[in-house]
């Protein structure tokens, strides 16, 4: 009886821990090229849109569907941690509004196909919904 009962609670133990969602390191240095779509909410305005990124060798360049919506720089990971330091960042003419283009730090997960990208502000959130490009 002894003997089943450490069977049972070994076996809850092991396939209880078990995590059913594949975790990757996003590898900067490499050349990925993703699409989709983020989306912003408790904002002023709430927005669907298209974005495209494309990473190599450490660099990054994005575009929004929006006007003035490109960025480029530097790209740093760090644990669940993605940290765009935009080098082309200029000031956008009230009229347009916010870019939205990635820059700055975001928590991201990364399954080997498709790309979250996050981050909360005091203003509200946006979130960036990406796949990889074959």
């Amino acid at each position: 009886m002894k003997k089943s009962l450490a069977i049972l609670i070994i076996a809850v133990f092991v396939f209880g821990c078990v995590d059913d969602e594949l975790k990757v390191d996003l590898d900067v240095n490499q050349e990925l090229a993703f699409e989709g779509t983020f989306q912003t909410s408790g904002s002023d305005e709430d927005l669907f849109e298209e974005v495209a990124l494309k990473i190599s060798n450490g660099f990054y360049k994005t575009t929004t569907s929006l006007p003035f919506g490109y960025g480029a720089g530097k790209l740093e990971v760090s644990g669940n941690s993605i940290n765009f330091i935009d080098t082309l960042f200029f000031p956008v003419p009230a009229l347009f509004g916010p870019s939205y283009v990635l820059s700055g730090e975001h928590h991201y997960e990364y399954n080997g196909q498709q790309l979250k990208i996050w981050r909360t502000k005091n203003v509200g959130s946006i979130e960036y919904n990406l796949r990889i490009m074959e």
